[in-house]
């Protein structure tokens, strides 16, 4: 009996410092990546897949986006942010991503440009761009 009570003496402080499980505590929404302007790109190609994926209470949008070197990932947002600006992608698509390194091999994407229309995600700081909701 001694044994367990100085185990759990010593064990208590430890598991009381661990994280519970579950999800973030920022109200179930994941935290997001910082955005670090200084690593931006530009980069210009055509969209072959418009990938959606749960992510905490929505959903994320991502583009697989073809270059004339490479296929790469191209992270946009929730897709509230989208429904809120108006505005959809589809396969096919010619578009101009300005963004920065982010997960893996993709891009998280500050701004994107279809023809005449800009989609601004981000403020040059990485902070969301305005808008009802967005920020």
């Amino acid at each position: 009996m001694k044994a367990l009570c100085l185990t759990l003496c010593f064990a208590l402080p430890v598991l009381a410092q661990e994280p519970p499980p579950g999800p973030p505590p920022s109200g179930g929404r994941p935290q997001r990546m910082a955005y670090d302007a200084t690593r931006e790109v530009t980069l210009q190609g055509t969209v072959t897949a418009v990938n959606l994926r749960n992510q905490g209470p929505g959903t994320l949008v991502t583009l697989t986006l073809q270059t004339t070197e490479k296929t790469m990932e191209v992270t946009v947002g929730p897709d509230f942010v989208l429904k809120a600006k108006g505005f959809t992608f589809a396969v096919e698509d010619a578009i101009t991503v300005i963004g920065a390194p982010g997960q893996g091999q993709g891009i998280t994407a500050r701004q994107i440009t279809r023809g005449s229309e800009t989609l601004t995600l981000l403020d040059e700081s990485g902070q969301p761009a305005g808008g009802p909701g967005l920020r």
